[in-house]
């Protein structure tokens, strides 16, 4: 009898809360494909590095995984919160027919396991098959071949997603058994008849708070703009906290100030379920208003994750030969070795590949920074106590011989300055601006031509002078060396890495004479790695937390569905047509889902401007370019949440009722 009516009441249920069982197939699914990343190596033929930073995103997607779990777990009892009460009527005639506590927990136990168990199969196999074409994508991020493609069955992930899941499952039997042990046979009876309470505020007092959550959202907007997000200080909280109460009061103070936007409007008002729809609307408004403020929040997120992950993928892939020019750039100084130069230091089976080298010391004297009238407050560290780098003409002269380009010349009484990086180039620029002087021994050097954005290595970054070669005894004796090497040949420099590669891992490294070494072929796989970990986890995120705002309002509307049949039902019977009802539910369901969406808009577009300055100051990279993507994405997901929220309450409403 039990069985039969577990079985009734599920088919019941998926009919009514299509949104409930997606989400739990979408969840399952998500979770096994992020988590099968690992195993996708199989088909894609990459390098060392590429190979250690797939461990590595499988370590952090393991422990980021753990923290999605509890994103869906509170998500699933929170669903099933809203659907125990739902069913308050019904558990309270089970009682009224002699039917026991122990019994009716006995049914929602079954139930949860039996939905469960199917979610879990159908989001597993939703999972295997979607990692198939998540492995095309994962490919792409890591610029693997993929000439060796099979399927691919992860178990590790399988088990994992089993494990998880099950975990979660099992808290929500708890919750069902401690929730209906305290219910009263009284309270179970006329739960339904329960209304939301409405919060009545007067509309002078609506207006006002409405107009200090503009203001909050205005000085909110005002200093994330003015003081960006890599400067994590007292103003970048004060953002945090206004917009955080500016959406609060935005929409604490909307259903009042909705409800007489509409009135004003007695045309509108009067016209068909105008009336009705208002008040449904701005009733849920009031009653949920910091769940709708979480999730416009939490949609800022959504969209900045994504569109900022995505973009990632562009970091690097275009421009290696400015970001690398040299095969390899070695670093050291005299200190670290008994030879005269670092090339002499280096194997035989090295030097004895064709290639362009040239070794180059950076000097550095007395001369800080702060000696300087200049502006330093772009940056986001204390350059001040920092000495000025120096390299002498000459070893400019053949940089830009090994970069193709044009040479220049320099008096004895000039400097040039070098900068890499756009925060670093509008510091350069204030001292030619500015006229900057640099007393060097017994002359003033004056400041010639323009900033030069020149890599004297691979990893070069900041500020550099370029003094004549004459000034070197003026400046410290113990210099740093570097050593940048250019192969003559495409063939030439596979052979170069191959055999760095075959060096690092042997004795004889552990005496080398120079510090570490940066390569050309492991700065892009480093960049490779980044871009794909970084990637992979907004878009995890992304996904899940846009699933979470969707079907958060969905769970919400789907409940005020439940509470409200019979308000429908009566309207049905004053004459108002099927078709009238249905148009009333859409225009409600819409509203509430775009309302939290809009806010959400208008946060991203200042957090995105904001991530945009940094983006283009470090990487280069546009965020703004890269937000169609991701915004048809979420408008995707949103739009299914939407359609199946509005299927389930029609559904919930026609049944038995109009």
């Amino acid at each position: 009898m039990l069985t039969k009516l577990v079985f009734k009441n599920v088919g019941k249920s998926m009919q009514d809360y299509t949104v409930y069982f997606f989400t739990l197939v979408f969840g399952v699914s998500i979770f096994y494909m992020f988590n099968s990343i690992y195993a996708q190596q199989e088909i894609m033929v990459v390098t060392e590095i590429l190979t250690d930073s797939m461990i590595a995103l499988r370590k952090i997607l393991s422990v980021i995984s753990v923290f999605v779990a509890v994103i869906l777990g509170f998500l699933i009892v929170y669903a099933n919160s809203f659907f125990i009460r739902r069913r308050k009527k019904e558990m309270g005639i089970y009682m009224t027919l002699g039917m026991s506590k122990s019994k009716i927990s006995a049914i929602f136990v079954l139930e949860t396991f039996l939905m469960g168990l199917l979610a879990l199969i159908a989001g597993l196999v939703t999972g295997v098959f979607g990692s198939q074409f998540m492995s095309v994508f994962t490919a792409k991020i890591f610029e693997a071949d993929m000439t060796a493609y099979k399927f691919i069955f992860s178990p590790d992930a399988a088990v994992k997603s089993i494990l998880y899941f099950a975990v979660i499952f099992l808290t929500v039997i708890i919750f069902n058994t401690i929730a209906v042990s305290k219910y009263k046979l009284i309270d179970l009876i006329y739960g339904g008849r329960k209304n939301e309470s409405l919060k009545i505020r007067s509309t002078g007092l609506s207006l006002l708070v409405f107009l200090a959550s503009i203001v909050s959202l205005g000085t909110a907007y005002a200093l994330v703009l003015k003081n960006g997000i890599i400067n994590i200080n007292g103003t970048f909280l004060w953002s945090i906290i206004l917009g955080t109460v500016g959406s609060l009061l935005f929409f604490f103070s909307l259903s009042g100030i909705l409800t007489k936007l509409v009135q004003s409007n007695k045309k509108l008002y009067y016209k068909n379920l105008t009336m009705f729809v208002t008040r449904q609307l701005t009733s849920k408004i009031n009653t949920n208003f910091i769940s709708i403020s979480v999730v416009s929040i939490v949609l800022l997120l959504v969209i900045g994750i994504f569109s900022t992950g995505y973009s990632m993928k562009n970091i690097l892939s275009a421009d290696l030969k400015e970001t690398a020019p040299y095969d390899v750039s070695f670093y050291g100084s005299n200190e670290e070795r008994s030879h005269e130069t670092i090339y002499e230091s280096l194997p035989l089976t090295i030097r004895s590949i064709d290639v362009i080298s040239h070794e180059y010391s950076v000097y550095r004297g007395n001369l800080c920074y702060k000696d300087f009238p200049v502006d330093y407050s772009s940056l986001s560290f204390d350059i001040g106590k920092r000495v000025l780098d120096f390299v002498m003409f000459s070893d400019y002269q053949k940089f830009l011989e090994m970069q193709g380009k044009e040479k220049n010349d320099l008096s004895g009484n000039e400097y040039f300055i070098i900068a890499t990086g756009d925060v670093y180039q509008h510091i350069a620029q204030q001292f030619l601006d500015k006229n900057v002087t640099i007393p060097l021994g017994d002359k003033v050097l004056q400041p010639k031509g323009k900033v030069q954005n020149i890599k004297l290595s691979n990893s070069d970054s900041g500020i550099t002078f370029v003094v004549n070669d004459a000034f070197s005894k003026n400046l410290d004796k113990s210099p740093d060396h570097v050593l940048n090497m250019i192969s003559k040949t495409g063939e030439g420099s596979k052979e170069l890495q191959a055999k760095l590669n075959q060096y690092s891992k042997s004795q004889e490294y552990q005496e080398k004479g120079f510090w570490y070494y940066s390569s050309r072929e492991d700065i892009y796989a480093s960049s490779i790695a980044m871009k794909a970990i970084i990637s992979f986890l907004a878009i995890y995120l992304g996904i899940v937390f846009m699933v979470a705002c969707a079907a958060i309002l969905a769970i919400q509307q789907l409940a005020q569905a439940a509470d409200n049949k019979e308000r429908y039902a009566l309207l049905r019977k004053l004459g108002a047509e099927k078709k009238m009802l249905d148009r009333a539910l859409f225009i409600q369901i819409l509203c509430y889902f775009l309302l939290p969406l809009m806010l959400g808009i208008a946060h991203s577009i200042v957090g995105l401007k904001a991530v945009n300055d940094v983006m283009m100051a470090f990487e280069h990279v546009n965020v703004m370019d890269s937000v169609l993507i991701p915004a048809l994405f979420i408008i995707v997901i949103y739009s299914v949440y939407f359609e199946l929220t509005y299927i389930g309450c029609k559904h919930i409403l026609r049944r038995d009722h109009y």
